[in-house]
Parts: structure tokens; C-alpha cells; sequence
């Protein structure tokens, strides 16, 4: 049996900072308030800031003379972003993970050897995993689950723990970690009993008849010799991330700097767990002050927690932050927040990874993701929607109808596989459309095409089929469309296969275009 833990020092601290640049954690105090804004006090506190002084239960007050220290306000839900994100790290390297308690997971590694090396090197991916997801903390690998708790809670970096050697390696801890109730940790002191070695050599008996049978679990625990089943908790479904700025931010190029943490973190969770996700939702969180605007804030600002929402799609899921980040920042240029931002909250939806087989020599067909920058860049250029609303950039769509070159265009070139399976498989003609249609003229013979002048030129008519009679949106003056439609074969150096159409309305001759 072989179990790793990972415990992340001071949990709520490293939670509450974990989306800010730089290592604040290690080199500035760092503090988390709690409580009433009038009566706010120290909730937690990392290594620096006691060294400053400053013990939990200090008031904002006494900690706001103190020079360079870091002052956030504890927020839950960032706790549980954590935690998830911590668990996504263990389902790396496990399909048994047990979330012990806030900051702390266990995770079954018995047979991984063989996948992921020596216990040294699991820890190693274990410690790096947690960093992708800005978290700092202690690993420690043993033979039973609670000896790898104790020995990442006591000691610093990574600690492997030999089968056997569990009470040798934890004598020198206090017996503090095994996170006695007060009532037992006195008795404990009293007795002169401050490490687990002392605890490990006591009578059991004599322990029995002082605290009962928790003493004597307390001892099992100091000796390394406990053996229990994990918990397994149930994988997130849900990869969101978020974070409220100290300061708002009006500028594309600060937001864009935060946005590309929460996104490399959500990102990285979703690699720990082999997922992927083609669909983002980001909700930013503007702050208003109406007697701050230059002009008055539009209606959909009045309300008081107003959110600017944005949604990106992909056609085919990946794991790529800097391509959500490039598609952020070019939708964000061109769809602006009406006021500065606040707070960032992003979902990512998990999808399984598509694996395509590309050609031999080159690809078979323009790498998704580049292709998605690039309509990016050219909504950018053009707008996204015309006058009347439609659509600029996308991927063309035949409508339910017979008139000639009538198309939508949608963001996405997913097909619906019943229309796929729809589709004729015989060979067809192709046709090379003229955009506009060529205008010429036409000499009837019998009602009949005879001859085409075109620029100037008189090409003999071979072979003429048709006319097929095409009419349609005669409810609809501005829309309504009448022409006879002629399949046209032309002596003019070699034989030439054209498609024709006559306007009904106008009485006007088109070449429409080419067979090939």
C-alpha cells in the first residue's frame, strides 16, 4: 500500500491570494480579515506576519500601522475554488482521492509505481501540479493514509516514510498535530508527553485509564501503525474560477493580465483531470457610480450589481489558454464593459479531447484553433453583425429555399449529422458561381437561346435544356424573385457548360456560372 498527501500551509491565506502576480505568499505578510467591516479582525495569517507580530485576532486597526502588510478579506467560495482545484490535482495521479479537510488531500498511489516512477518522482508531480494551480504546500508519502498526513503537517518540502520506519520518522513531531481535543492535549502536557515519541512509549494501559480509548488512538496515530480505507470524494463537475479586485479595472491591458491567470488555472485543472472544453462563460462584475460617469449610465447599468457577459465557443475542445485569452481580449475589444470591472468569474464546461488523424505530408485541413483567431481578428475588423443584423463573419448555411445564391451564415461549422446522412453520395456537376451573375445578351431562336454575346463576343449555343421556371416571396415585394433558368452549351474554342438564368421582371439575361 503506498498513499501521498499534499497539506497546503496556511489554506485560507494562500486561497484568498492565490489569482495575484507575484510570490506575495513568501515574501510579504499577508493577512485575512474577517468579521463586521467595523469590527474586522485577523482570521488567518502566513509565516512573515507572525514574524511581524501579528497573531490571529488582531483588529484591522493595530494591523494597519504595521508597514507593507497585505490586508484581503476572507472569502468562502474562494476556499471552495480551492479546494476543488486541489482535488483535480490528486485525480491526476489517482482514481481514489480523499479530501480530508480544507487544504489537505490524500490520495491512493498503490501500483502507480510503474506509471509514475519512484515514490520521490510521484511526489515531485504531486508538489508541481499544485503550483500550476498557485498553491504552495508539503508532501509527504507512507504506507498508511493518517502517517502521510502527520508527516506533510509536520514537516517542511517532501518526506517519503518507508514501510516500518512510520514511528522512527515521526518521533520528533508535537503531538499538536494529531489535533487532540483541549481537554486531552492538557492531560497530554501535563504529563510531560510533547512529542509523538514520548506519546508512542507510554503504557497503554495507563493511557486508557487517563483518556480513554481516544488515547489510545492518539497513540496508534504517534506510532504510524493506524490502517483505514479512504473516503473517496465526488470529482467536481463544475471548473469555475474567480476573483474581486482590490482596485477596479478600466483597461484592456490590467484585465487582460488577470483574466490570463484565472485562465491558465481553470486550464490547468481541466488538464489534471484529461478534459478539455470547447464553451467558456466569463461574467465580469462592473462597478457604477453615476455621479462619477462623464455621461449618464445607460438603463441596463441601473440596476445595483450589474455583470457584462461574454461567452466563447470553440468547434472542436482543447486545453489551450492562450487561445481563450486571445479570444477574450479580441471579443473584449470589441464588445467593451460599460463601466469598470470589479469582480471576474469564469466557468469552463468539461468536453473529452478529439483526436483527429491528419494527412501524411501536411494537414488535411486548417488547425481549429487558428482558424477560430482568425474570424476573431476579422469580426474585429468588420463588425459582427451588419445593419440589418445579420451575421458578417461565419460559416455559410443553405437555406429551405430554391433561389439562387441564398445563404445565412452561423458562428459555428458543426453539422448536424442528420443532415449529413442526408446528403447524396453520388458524384455531382460542379458549378463555379459568377458573383455577381455576368449580364449579357441572348438572340432567341423558337423561344430558345440561339447565340450569347459576351463582352462584345458571339458564342454559338450548341445545346440549350430548360427553362426551369423559379419563383418565390411573391408576398414580399422587396424580396420577390421570377427567373427562367437555362443550361447552356457553347461552341467557343472547345465546349463550354454554362448555367443561365433570364429575370422575369426585368426581362434581363445572367450568366451565372460555369461547370466544371
Amino acid at each position: 500500500m503506498l498513499f501521498g498527501c499534499i497539506y497546503i500551509t496556511d489554506f485560507t491565506v494562500q486561497a484568498a491570494i492565490r489569482h495575484e502576480s507575484g510570490d506575495i505568499f513568501k515574501t510579504c505578510p499577508v493577512v485575512l480579515l474577517d468579521g463586521p467591516d467595523s469590527r474586522q479582525k485577523v482570521f488567518a495569517c502566513n509565516d512573515v506576519a507572525r514574524r511581524e507580530g501579528i497573531a490571529i485576532g488582531t483588529t484591522k486597526s493595530q494591523v494597519k500601522v504595521l508597514p507593507g502588510v497585505v490586508m484581503r478579506k476572507r472569502h468562502s467560495e474562494k476556499e471552495a475554488e480551492a479546494q476543488a482545484a486541489l482535488i483535480d490535482c490528486g485525480y491526476a495521479l489517482s482514481f481514489k482521492v480523499e479530501s480530508t479537510c480544507p487544504g489537505t488531500v490524500i490520495v491512493d498511489l498503490s501500483g502507480a509505481e510503474r506509471l509514475m516512477g519512484s515514490p520521490l518522482s510521484m511526489a515531485g508531480q504531486f508538489v508541481q501540479l499544485a503550483a500550476q494551480c498557485n498553491l504552495q504546500g508539503r508532501v509527504a508519502i507512507a504506507a498508511n493514509p493518517d502517517a502521510a498526513l502527520h508527516a506533510a503537517r509536520g514537516f517542511e518540502g517532501i518526506t517519503i516514510i518507508p514501510a516500518g520506519t512510520e514511528a522512527a520518522t515521526l518521533a520528533s513531531l508535537s503531538v499538536e498535530i494529531l489535533n487532540p481535543d483541549p481537554e486531552a492535549l492538557d492531560t497530554l502536557l501535563n504529563l510531560g508527553i510533547s512529542d509523538f515519541k514520548a506519546l508512542a512509549h507510554l503504557p497503554a494501559v495507563s493511557l486508557v485509564h487517563r483518556l480513554g480509548q481516544k488515547g489510545l488512538y492518539l497513540q496508534q496515530l504517534a506510532r504510524g501503525s493506524t490502517h483505514r480505507e479512504l473516503v473517496p470524494s465526488v470529482p467536481a463537475g463544475q471548473f469555475k474560477e474567480s476573483i474581486e479586485m482590490e482596485e477596479p479595472v478600466e483597461l484592456l491591458e490590467p484585465l487582460s493580465f488577470v483574466l490570463n491567470r484565472l485562465l491558465n488555472q481553470l486550464l490547468a485543472r481541466l488538464r489534471a483531470r484529461s478534459l478539455a472544453t470547447d464553451h467558456i462563460q466569463v461574467n465580469l462584475g462592473l462597478e457604477v457610480h453615476s455621479e462619477r460617469q462623464l455621461h449618464s449610465a445607460p438603463p441596463a447599468l441601473a440596476k445595483e450589481s450589474p455583470v457584462h457577459q461574454r461567452t466563447l465557443t470553440l468547434p472542436v475542445p482543447t486545453q489551450d489558454a492562450q487561445l481563450f485569452l486571445k479570444l477574450l481580449q479580441l471579443d473584449l475589444a470589441a464588445h467593451p464593459p460599460l463601466a469598470a470591472v470589479k469582480k471576474i468569474f469564469i466557468e469552463a464546461f468539461p468536453a473529452r479531447l478529439r483526436f483527429n488523424q491528419g494527412g501524411l505530408f501536411q494537414p488535411s485541413a486548417p488547425e481549429a484553433a487558428e482558424l477560430e483567431v482568425t474570424l476573431a481578428r476579422l469580426r474585429a475588423v468588420t463588425g459582427e453583425r451588419d445593419e440589418e443584423s445579420r451575421l458578417r463573419i461565419g460559416f455559410p448555411v443553405i437555406r429551405d429555399t430554391h433561389k439562387a445564391d441564398s445563404f445565412d451564415l452561423r458562428q459555428s461549422n458543426a453539422s448536424d449529422r442528420k443532415e449529413r446522412s442526408l446528403q447524396r453520395s453520388e458524384p455531382n456537376l460542379a458549378l463555379r458561381v459568377l458573383r455577381p451573375p455576368l449580364k449579357v445578351r441572348v438572340e432567341l431562336s423558337d423561344d430558345e437561346p440561339s447565340a450569347i454575346i459576351i463582352h462584345g463576343k458571339r458564342k454559338r449555343v450548341i445545346h440549350a435544356s430548360g427553362p426551369w421556371n423559379k419563383n418565390g416571396a411573391w408576398w414580399n415585394g422587396k424580396e420577390e424573385w421570377s427567373y427562367e433558368q437555362w443550361d447552356l452549351e457553347l461552341d467557343a474554342q472547345g465546349t463550354l457548360l454554362y448555367q443561365a438564368f433570364r429575370d422575369c421582371r426585368s426581362g434581363s439575361w445572367f450568366l451565372a456560372g460555369l461547370y466544371d
